[in-house]
């Protein structure tokens, strides 16, 4: 009786509870495919303001990085660049020294960038399973393109603003990594630590080529999804219901952690109606290190191959949210407070 008890919990359980997750899965995709044939012309309105985001604003300013990234990696740039900051990387999270190889890809590049290198190198045998997942606590990043340009001048219109959500972001993940950090660095042999290519400077070009259109197809395909998925929440009029029942000052944050847990750029438009500046400036800083949905998923497609779960890459990035959220409302807060 004992054993079938034991054998009961040990496994029809977690059967039934990933069962009832399918299902779920199942009833919500059922859901939204119900809602956009009652809606058509709605979400195809909502499908070409993704992809003219996408093609107009995304993949214009990533894909050039993407590939560049992509090149250097092929190279053995991961090698040399990465000797640079050797001893930081080990003192602080114990991680191998490529690992600020692809931090320093993240930050220039923005999301997925910092993913995608952490795959390649997995791929390459460079890092192992717990070092990728140390490097993506800490090397998943925005680009500062987006924080300065689309969150300080076109959405905020105030570069201050974007200043500081860039600081906060990027000190927020060098801190988030502290808290995944390894106990003690894995044993390395000389041959795990190369990434030269041997291939001849064509096929190599060519490789970069198709692996960055495929990963930048997989990119527009989740922000089109993201906002498609926003434009539901909307369609409810879920904000309007907020506004209503709550106020606008305590419904605005809400509506922007809302849109922010799904899509990046939306939640940051949704933050800069909160009329406390030091608020909206830590929303936004705090959305854009979370992600939303569809960067969790972005980094999922890549990270899946370091054997990483999508529970694991979403604590990751809920964790470097709360932080870059408290590191912003400080900075904003001392700003306002000395009036800058």
């Amino acid at each position: 009786m004992a054993t079938a008890r034991k054998r009961a919990s040990a496994g029809f359980l977690p059967r039934s509870f990933g069962n009832a997750n399918k299902f779920l899965a199942a009833a919500g995709i059922l859901a939204f495919m119900v809602m956009m044939l009652a809606n058509p012309d709605y979400f195809l309105n909502s499908a070409r303001r993704g992809l003219y985001l996408y093609a107009t604003a995304v993949l214009p300013s990533l894909f050039p990085f993407y590939f560049c990234s992509l090149t250097l990696t092929y190279l053995g740039a991961a090698k040399t660049i990465s000797s640079l900051f050797k001893k930081p990387v080990r003192l602080l999270y114990n991680a191998p020294k490529e690992s600020a190889y692809v931090l320093m890809l993240s930050m220039l590049s923005g999301y997925p960038v910092g993913a995608s290198m952490t795959a390649e190198l997995f791929d390459a045998g460079v890092i192992d399973e717990k070092e990728a997942k140390t490097v993506a606590a800490f090397a998943s990043t925005s680009g500062p393109i987006f924080m300065l340009g689309t969150v300080g001048s076109a959405i905020f219109e105030d570069m201050r603003v974007g200043v500081t959500v860039l600081a906060a972001h990027y000190l927020a993940a060098l801190l988030n990594g502290l808290i995944f950090r390894l106990r003690k660095p894995a044993e390395r042999t000389e041959q795990r630590v190369s990434l030269m290519s041997r291939e001849d400077q064509d096929s190599l070009m060519s490789k970069s080529i198709s692996k960055s259109t495929l990963s930048m197809l997989y990119v527009g395909g989740y922000i089109v999804l993201g906002g498609m998925l926003v434009d539901a929440v909307a369609l409810f009029k879920a904000d309007a219901l907020l506004v209503s029942a709550l106020g606008e000052d305590v419904a605005a944050p809400i509506v922007a952690l809302i849109f922010g847990a799904i899509e990046m750029t939306r939640g940051c438009m949704a933050s800069a109606a909160c009329k406390y500046l030091p608020l909206a400036t830590a929303l936004c800083a705090g959305i854009v290190s979370l992600g939303g949905l569809s960067v969790t998923l972005q980094n999922y497609t890549f990270l899946s191959r370091c054997k990483m779960t999508l529970p694991q890459i979403a604590i990751r990035k809920l964790s470097h949210g709360v932080l870059a959220f408290g590191l912003a409302f400080a900075i904003a807060s001392v700003l306002q407070a000395a009036g800058a």
